[in-house]
């Protein structure tokens, strides 16, 4: 056997049932001995990025380690920014990178790149795989590493000569492992106590949870909680769907493009259980402001999120999943009447707005309302990166986790296509809908040729102003209303779909939009639906760069 069999083997036995990548002269043996895998499925994307984003959907949804294969030199730089979304949205991944061979690393040979040094900063780890008799091992740990302690990508780079050479018969198996597994966590007493106490003493709780809580399906002990504690629940953007949307408790997502209730509450409360999240600027606001009359308890699988940006009460480093029993015996059953009228009173007083359009175009707030409506609990959504995104969050409601995937922390524009088409493979029989501005959607535009090839059967809303929304808000309230280079001459994305072998409708009216839906509905993809939308409509609320949660605007 050689190097590269053993190695599809391994990952076969590891559960891998899809890769995603761009074959290249450094790969060819790994592409060829993939080939004698007809139950392993190999998407060739357009694009090595694209191959990245699609294993990085695959794993938000699967909640399994993607899988990507590219080749060396611009295969692998092309690869980094899709490395850097996964890293920082903690996704689990195993990228297999190809190197010239041995003989030839240092020689600037033709597309050598040294991706073990440049991808440092963007993965949890990575391996040089110089001797093919620890190839077994170092697969089985990079994988188990992916989804270890808090998940991320992980790098293994495979020369040539590696991939040809022969496995010795009594190939020692696990190499020693280059990680060390989070140690079992246990809660001192006198931290009990003072949770007690803190639990025991409140009287405006909040729970405010994030992507830890999705990724350690943790999520059911929340609920819990909030329900015997009788506290409201909130989230990051990477934490939609871990709390039930249609709950009575839910407050929405909270920070820059929050609801009102949600940020009213975080900077009014006296108690926050922080679960699963890193105290993003995009949440916090004006981080000396951030919620000035609260304990903050945090609970938070990575030491180096401790205390890196919020000053909190109480951090319990450790998983959530060993974590929360430990909470559950201290979560008291307490009534707090007085605060969820409150809470009411601002979701009355402040609801989220649909908005108005001119003729021959919708309000986005109305679509993507009315898109909820008609989708299921397990349907996926998946979202490009800007406006269009911030109004799906507001009004796209997740019921279950591993249902709303997004590029969070790194806000890269370009993932939704990709990153939908390796959802699809993930989510089965389910809808996925992925909705995209125009703008970001024709940053990976090519791989609508990937969507035609495999019949890939996504359902594509393209919000489109004619331009990069986003970034035009920004300049329309902050810079003088001085807009340049923001607005787009796009294609036709009807025709420009039917040239892929996918079908298109343009969405311009309430009727329109009413068919568009009762075709997605009642089939699946691949289809493409141009909806207009006003160019000079705005997401709020929101909290300008630099100002508290108390400072939000509502439009």
């Amino acid at each position: 056997m050689t190097g590269a069999e053993h190695l599809w083997e391994e990952l076969k036995r590891l559960g891998v049932d899809t890769v995603f990548g761009v074959p290249g002269g450094a790969v060819l043996p790994l592409v060829d001995a993939l080939s004698a895998h007809k139950d392993i499925p190999f998407i060739v994307t357009r694009h090595e990025s694209a191959a990245i984003h699609a294993a990085d959907g695959y794993a938000r949804v699967s909640g399994k380690p993607g899988v990507a294969l590219v080749t060396s030199g611009p295969g692998g730089t092309n690869a980094l920014t899709g490395l850097m979304t996964a890293m920082t949205d903690s996704v689990p991944m195993v990228v297999l990178a190809g190197q010239v061979p041995t003989a030839l690393i240092g020689t600037d040979a033709f597309q050598e790149t040294d991706l073990f040094t440049m991808a440092l900063s963007v993965v949890k780890h990575s391996w040089k795989a110089e001797n093919v008799n620890n190839l077994g091992g170092v697969v089985r740990d990079a994988y188990r590493l992916a989804q270890a302690g808090r998940p991320g990508p992980v790098l293994i780079e495979l020369p040539k000569d590696v991939q040809l050479a022969p496995v010795s018969a009594d190939e020692a198996g696990d190499v020693a492992p280059t990680y060390r597994p989070v140690s079992p966590w246990s809660c001192p007493s006198l931290l009990k106590a003072r949770l007690r106490s803190y639990f025991a003493r409140a009287q405006r709780p909040i729970f405010y949870v994030g992507g830890g809580v999705v990724s350690s399906e943790t999520g059911h002990w929340v609920k819990l909680w909030s329900e015997r504690y009788q506290a409201p629940v909130t989230s990051t953007l990477m934490g939609l769907g871990a709390f039930p949307a249609n709950h009575p408790h839910w407050l929405g997502m909270l920070g820059m493009h929050g609801t009102y209730a949600a940020n009213n509450a975080v900077q009014e409360a006296d108690l926050i259980v922080a679960l699963g999240v890193r105290f993003d600027d995009r949440v916090t606001g004006r981080i000396e402001h951030f919620a000035p009359k609260a304990r903050i308890v945090h609970v938070e699988v990575d030491q180096a999120e401790r205390d890196k940006l919020v000053k909190t009460d109480m951090t319990l480093c450790g998983d959530l999943r060993d974590v929360s029993p430990v909470l559950d015996s201290l979560v008291p059953s307490i009534k707090h009447e007085p605060w969820m009228e409150v809470i009411k009173k601002w979701q009355a007083e402040h609801p989220l707005r649909m908005g108005e359009a001119p003729p021959g175009q919708l309000a986005s707030p109305m679509v993507l309302s009315m898109l909820s409506q008609v989708l299921d609990d397990d349907d996926v959504v998946v979202t490009d990166v800007g406006q269009h995104q911030m109004w799906a969050a507001l009004f796209i409601g997740r019921n279950r986790p591993h249902r709303f995937v997004t590029s969070g922390g790194a806000g890269t524009m370009g993932y939704g296509l990709p990153a939908a088409i390796g959802a699809s493979m993930a989510a089965g029989d389910h809808l996925v809908v992925l909705v995209a501005g125009d703008g970001s959607f024709q940053m990976n535009l090519q791989e609508l040729a990937t969507v035609g090839q495999y019949q890939i059967p996504l359902l594509i809303l393209v919000m489109n102003n004619g331009g990069h929304g986003m970034v035009r808000q920004w300049q329309d309230l902050f810079h003088g209303q001085r807009r340049h280079g923001v607005d787009l001459q796009n294609p036709d994305f009807v025709e420009l779909a039917r040239i892929f072998g996918i079908g298109g409708m343009t969405v311009d009216t309430i009727e329109r939009l009413q068919e568009a839906l009762r075709y997605m509905r009642q089939n699946h993809g691949p289809m493409i639906f141009d909806v207009r939308i006003d160019p000079d409509e705005k997401v709020f609320p929101m909290v300008p760069s630099g100002k508290s949660l108390s400072e939000v605007l509502e439009g």
